[in-house]
């Protein structure tokens, strides 16, 4: 993965090794801090760039920072603007992730709330063949934290803590990814991305209300599958033994993109290969995130064609 030349920090390009945070700030002292990962997908073709559901992406930081008790006036527009502006710098010609980052820069108490630094970097990734995602996942014996005690629904990096402590076991169990149940015992979703279900030819996914971050990615899978499919997405409580009689599952996110899981506790799904609705629904996903499908155009911001 190629570094960015330049990371932005409130909008102004620095060099790489300039962006820094003091380790006595609450950033630091008290994980005070709250990101967005973002995909920028080009199209050879048309020689563009394309940042997907940047919007979105943006509104949901703005709602992490107020749940966090952020001291910032900051709205979505100008923070859309800083990331268009990091991008612009870098000149990326490739796919890409881009991590922004609200940052409580100030020193003090537990409750400091401010100023806020917003710094934004990206990396170039290269595609990667769904054939090469297949992975095998355990379920955690850690629950997944919910919302009276640390709000999944906020992306802030403390919490990822949780998903650390899933991986780092699952992984030294053999396995790639942690699927975490609730406090109920119900499914949540992995370390860092959420997860679908295919049972009896029906898409089914937790709720939003089930220990779960509010997915960009989520939220899009299931609007292609209704569009492209036909199919309309359940979202309901999963047990964990439906995991294993399921006919496909995946993990999906920003970072993972859509995951094939091809096995869970050593038991392999169906007969251990990508399904095919796994399949078909990554074929439109690439469609439409490079722009080689008009659906969905409002998804997909271009970042040369605006200068």
């Amino acid at each position: 993965m190629a570094k960015a030349k330049f990371i932005t920090v409130d909008g102004v390009p620095r060099a790489y090794e300039q962006a820094v945070v003091h380790v006595h700030s609450a950033a630091v002292k008290y994980g005070a801090s709250v990101f967005e990962g973002l995909r920028a997908y080009w199209n050879v073709e048309r020689g563009e760039l394309y940042v997907f559901r940047l919007r979105e992406h943006m509104v949901r930081l703005v709602q992490s920072m107020k749940i966090m008790r952020f001291r910032t006036t900051i709205g979505v527009d100008e923070l859309c603007e800083q990331l268009l502006v990091h991008m612009r710098a870098n000149g990326h010609k490739t796919d890409c992730h881009i991590r922004f980052n609200a940052l409580v820069m100030g020193e003090g108490a537990m409750d400091t709330a401010g100023p806020i630094q917003f710094a934004c970097v990206s990396e170039e990734r290269a595609a990667k063949p769904i054939a090469e995602k297949a992975i095998k996942a355990q379920v955690s014996s850690w629950r997944r934290i919910d919302d009276t005690t640390m709000p999944p629904r906020v992306k802030s990096a403390a919490n990822y803590n949780n998903g650390r402590f899933g991986t780092l076991q699952a992984r030294a169990d053999g396995y790639s990814e942690p699927i975490f149940l609730t406090q109920q015992g119900k499914v949540a979703e992995s370390g860092g991305a959420c997860l679908f279900m295919v049972r009896d030819g029906v898409p089914t996914t937790p709720s939003v209300t089930g220990g779960i971050l509010e997915s960009v990615t989520r939220a899009s899978l299931i609007a292609l599958f209704e569009k492209k499919f036909g199919k309309a997405v359940v979202e309901r409580d999963i047990d964990r033994t439906e995991l294993y009689v399921a006919d496909e599952l995946f993990l999906c996110g920003t970072a993972y993109e859509i995951t094939p899981i091809v096995d869970v506790d050593r038991l392999p799904i169906a007969d251990g290969q990508i399904g095919t609705a796994t399949n078909a629904l990554w074929r439109a996903y690439e469609d439409v995130v490079r722009g080689r499908d008009n659906a969905f155009s409002e998804w997909r911001t271009p970042i040369y064609a605006q200068r």
